[in-house]
């Protein structure tokens, strides 16, 4: 039997409003080393995203490094390091040599040699993709309208997915063949922590792309799912809840078990290491809210909390008295919201007067597309189709770039 353990979108060095998740962090890395030397696998599978950015703190370097030097002591599994939009290749490639010696199989861009996409066991064979720049995947062209771009996106993904499936059908003989890949599939449920990787889903592929193979361990959707009807497709979703609107997401890693022509597979829940809590109350129920939820004394992590008061408004010192009585509690109040902070169209304060959200609720592309509304620029127009994809390749080029920058002004 083969076995695979399936994770994804660790987003190391990730925050939370201003709170950093290095302690999180540890603690589902050292559960993960515990999960791992139980199962035994031959493989493990980290489908993208493994950094939050481009440049990672120092911190989340040494919990990647650490979990990959104690893997190797413990498990001894395989490892397959897949890069993700958030990824930068070259902080991902520059120790790829070394980390080989720990038998960790770094790929954070198409390999040029189809071979070193390929990972060969007894019943499967394992394709390598990582996430695919719109340069990977199309040439641009002068003139081309948001659809074409779209297109040529669509079919260059498939396309990429089509040889690797053939290349490794020529060498798997009887085996299975399991693709992964790290972008967005047609049918996904996503939620407002994934950052965009073409604005509009211009990259967007149909879960055609991966007939043929026997399952496919993606990255870049934080909430585990199967796609279109198909178990297997799937994503394995991030291990830790990256905004207030995935508090509500149970968390997962998948184990695939392959044996001859039969492949079957499971989750495994992961713990909450911290709670982190979306809580709506009146000013006058305040303190008896707070106190329903207040950490315990088995609890090492203060849980977090976004507190929207109904009637807050008229309160001007409230934020204060939030976060001083929950302090108490052994909570913390990262975010307060009142009736004036709440984004237009809440479903939950329908009436409520409400202004902007703050820039830190938004994306760029957010803002783009609401300047081109300021310009009396239809959204849905040809025009602004046009100017949507202009700016999805200037801000993927940008995002390309950044890390290429550094690296030259440190070596």
């Amino acid at each position: 039997m083969t076995r695979i353990v399936h994770t994804a979108d660790w987003h190391l060095g990730a925050r939370l409003i201003d709170c950093d998740r290095h302690e999180e962090h540890r603690a589902f890395l050292d559960w993960l080393l515990v999960q791992l030397e139980e199962l035994r696998p031959d493989l493990l599978i980290v489908a993208g995203d493994i950094f939050d950015g481009a440049t990672p703190p120092q911190e989340a370097l040494t919990l990647y490094y650490r979990f990959l030097s104690r893997l190797a002591t413990g498990a001894r599994c395989q490892t397959l390091i897949l890069g993700g939009n958030h990824d930068s290749p070259a902080t991902l490639h520059a120790p790829r040599e070394v980390l080989r010696a720990l038998d960790v199989r770094v790929i954070a861009s198409p390999p040029d040699d189809p071979t070193d996409g390929l990972l060969e066991f007894e019943h499967v064979i394992v394709g390598a993709m990582p996430f695919l720049r719109e340069r990977d995947v199309r040439l641009a062209t002068p003139g081309q309208t948001a659809d074409d771009v779209a297109t040529a996106i669509r079919q260059g993904v498939a396309e990429r997915y089509r040889a690797m499936y053939a290349f490794a059908r020529s060498k798997a003989a009887d085996r299975l063949i399991i693709a992964t890949g790290h972008l967005t599939a047609v049918g996904s449920q996503s939620s407002p922590s994934e950052r965009i990787i073409h604005i509009g889903n211009l990259g967007s592929v149909s879960t055609a792309c991966f007939e043929g193979f026997a399952y496919t361990a993606l990255g870049h959707i934080h909430r585990p799912q199967a796609i279109g009807g198909d178990d297997r497709v799937r994503y394995a979703g991030s291990p830790l809840p990256l905004s207030f609107a995935e508090v509500d997401l149970a968390k997962e890693i998948r184990v695939i078990d392959v044996e001859g022509n039969q492949l079957a597979h499971r989750a495994i829940s992961i713990p909450i290491f911290r709670r982190v809590l979306r809580l709506t109350t009146a000013t006058a129920d305040l303190m008896t809210e707070l106190a329903r939820h207040q950490a315990t004394s088995s609890e090492p992590l203060w849980p977090w909390v976004e507190l929207t008061v109904n009637d807050g408004r008229s309160h001007p010192d409230l934020d204060r008295q939030v976060r001083d009585a929950a302090r108490e509690l052994r909570l913390r109040v990262l975010k307060v919201l009142t009736p004036a902070l709440l984004p237009l169209g809440d479903a939950n304060h329908p009436t409520s007067s409400a202004t902007a959200p703050s820039l830190d609720d938004l994306r760029p592309e957010d803002v783009f597309l609401e300047r081109l509304r300021r310009e009396q620029i239809d959204p849905t127009s040809g025009e602004a189709c046009d100017l949507v994809a202009t700016f999805a390749e200037l801000l993927s080029k940008m995002h390309e770039t950044v890390p290429a920058e550094i690296t030259e002004s440190t070596a």
